[in-house]
């Protein structure tokens, strides 16, 4: 780069180079902090008064930062776990300009000086077991679209895949009809291109076997009405049209992720232990899958209000009327 000021540059560096081929993150963190910057620029060139091909590396000040991190809550109703996704990105950025050019070092300590919020844990969202049957039967399996998404919404229940990991599933990921006592296993891609397999339940192999039938291995299992690869924001589309004709889940917030929970939950509550949970889901660290146990903990403590078991009885007296009147009052 001759010129080490220019903004643009160094962003197309970052965001095309670093990302991608020395670090190999995922391409959906490219996609995130690509989304912020695309934010944040046009905030800086609107209070600066100067157009985003124009600014400069040091018009990315701390202070506009820190209106642009209100600007996201307070304009855009943002929650603070997205104001700090943000916030990361940009503190990401300025590292990385640091370590290639130390003329930006002390810029670089004012960004990262900027502290994250801390955010109030999100109660976690989940289906009882009628709730999710009823989501998956709402598609019409007469129809063809019907028959696609009725497979999608159960092939996220029965494996717990994110929905990166649903709509990156190609036909040679599925290892179905395979004999003996082997069971239907599937081979998802996970962040940081972790992979994992997770075994199919017998219904969801059948109805995977006749939704990929004739298909080549290198084609995505699950396609829109378009025939096309599902989007992410065509799988929200779907979860959220079919929760909205459930009663029980009209007026709840429900997302791929939501059934991403109910698996979980409903694995812990047959049992499973939290180890395979963690395998299951493709979690890095255990401590991330203990918050089904903290929800299992809570189902324990209503049961056992609920139990009449645990009600405080009266209390006897000391000597107890034998005769035959309370006997025939006590039937």
């Amino acid at each position: 780069m001759r010129d080490l000021r220019t903004l643009g540059p160094w962003l197309r560096r970052f965001l095309a180079d670093y990302i991608v081929t020395e670090r190999r993150l995922a391409r959906n963190t490219q996609m995130s902090y690509r989304d912020s910057f695309t934010l944040l620029l046009p905030f800086i060139s609107t209070k600066i008064r100067k157009s985003a091909d124009r600014l400069n590396v040091e018009d990315i000040t701390p202070a506009l930062i820190l209106q642009f991190l209100a600007h996201l809550e307070e304009s855009r109703s943002c929650s603070v776990q997205t104001r700090n996704q943000r916030l990361t990105a940009i503190r990401s950025f300025a590292r990385f300009v640091a370590s290639r050019d130390p003329a930006h070092l002390a810029w670089c300590a004012q960004i990262r000086a900027i502290t994250t919020k801390k955010a109030a844990p999100q109660p976690v969202s989940w289906m009882s077991r009628d709730e999710m049957e009823a989501l998956v039967t709402v598609p019409d399996r007469q129809t063809l679209r019907g028959r696609a998404e009725h497979a999608l919404l159960l092939f996220l229940y029965n494996t717990g895949a994110r929905v990166s990991e649903a709509t990156r599933l190609e036909v040679g990921d599925l290892q179905i009809s395979r004999r003996g006592d082997n069971h239907a296993l599937v081979t998802l891609h996970g962040k940081g291109n972790k992979i994992r397999q997770c075994p199919l339940w017998a219904r969801t192999e059948d109805t995977l076997g006749e939704l990929i039938q004739g298909r080549e291995t290198c084609e995505p299992v699950f396609l829109s009405r378009h025939r096309k690869r599902y989007t992410r924001f065509g799988v929200y589309r779907l979860v959220e049209r079919c929760a909205a004709q459930v009663p029980s889940l009209a007026a709840r917030p429900i997302t791929p992720h939501v059934i991403r929970h109910t698996c979980a939950c409903h694995l812990l509550q047959a049992g499973v232990d939290l180890n395979t949970i963690r395998a299951w889901l493709g979690h890095v660290s255990l401590e991330t899958t203990n918050i089904y146990a903290e929800i299992d903990l809570e189902m324990k403590a209503k049961a056992m209000a609920l139990c009449s078991a645990a009600a405080p009885r009266p209390e006897r007296p000391w000597k107890e009327n034998k005769g035959v009147m309370a006997f025939l009052n006590a039937i």
